[in-house]
């Protein structure tokens, strides 16, 4: 993990959230007109960010761990493995995936989720 940059408190969270099951946490760290682009799918807004969220995450359980940081620009970047309860024949072990967090106003405003 790179030591030399700070994660910002709402990317903290969002993987708080995620590792403690709180779906309710979760959505209100997004802005209300926030996109996620995960799996070359994009959810925009709370509401389907919220289905996203149940779909991909919370429904198999998934927790993170943080394995690096880096500034990408105006951009958050972090790779963490993924650990879950979800068919594992169809990804590679470890689970490893780029987060790139734009925070804006104290809220998530974008997240482009990719498998590393």
């Amino acid at each position: 993990m790179n030591q030399h940059v700070t994660l910002p408190s709402e990317v903290q969270d969002f993987y708080n959230a995620i590792n403690q099951y709180q779906p309710e946490v979760f959505i209100e760290l997004f802005s209300p007109g926030a996109s996620v682009k995960d799996n070359g799918k994009t959810a925009e807004g709370k509401e389907a960010i919220a289905a996203w969220g149940e779909s991909e995450l919370f429904s198999a359980k998934v927790r993170f761990t943080i394995m690096e940081i880096e500034e990408a620009g105006d951009h958050i970047a972090v790779t963490a493995e993924m650990e879950g309860e979800f068919n594992k024949n169809r990804v590679p072990a470890p689970q490893l995936f780029r987060h790139e967090f734009k925070v804006q106003g104290g809220k998530i405003s974008t997240l482009i989720s990719t498998l590393k």
